[in-house]
């Protein structure tokens, strides 16, 4: 638990953040635990520990790539996003009817979208596949 401030209306966390836990367990996992098992033990805890990377930089990323994702969503769809996963839903339906053929003058913003979404998804899951390719 933390500490209060010096007029105790506010409780203050202490270190270690979530972030940090999480990149300490991950650490020890790889030192400790990794050179010890093999097969479909070893496996599985590198597994876990990519999903420990991924956690740990969807935290430094925060809220805002999401955020990003809803207000593009909402202007390619010119009505107001509540659900993304939804409104990701109704994008689709719309680009298999022909939203964003060749001739469509929606075209150059879908697959912008597409492409920024696909790079910020791709910077929390794999940003190694981005080195050498300007964001």
């Amino acid at each position: 638990m933390g500490n209060f401030e010096h007029d105790g209306a506010q409780l203050m966390r202490e270190q270690p953040t979530g972030e940090l836990l999480l990149q300490c367990a991950r650490e020890l996992l790889k030192s400790k635990v990794l050179p010890m098992l093999q097969g479909d033990a070893k496996r599985d805890v590198l597994m876990a520990m990519n999903a420990m990377s991924i956690a740990q930089r969807e935290f430094q990323q925060g809220t805002a790539p999401d955020e990003r994702e809803q207000q593009a969503l909402a202007q390619l769809l010119g009505e107001p996003v509540f659900d993304v996963a939804q409104a990701n839903r109704e994008l689709a339906a719309r680009i298999r009817a022909g939203f964003a053929d060749p001739e469509s003058t929606e075209r150059g913003a879908v697959l912008n979208h597409l492409r920024d979404v696909g790079k910020s998804r791709l910077l929390a899951s794999n940003p190694k596949v981005l080195k050498g390719e300007s964001a």
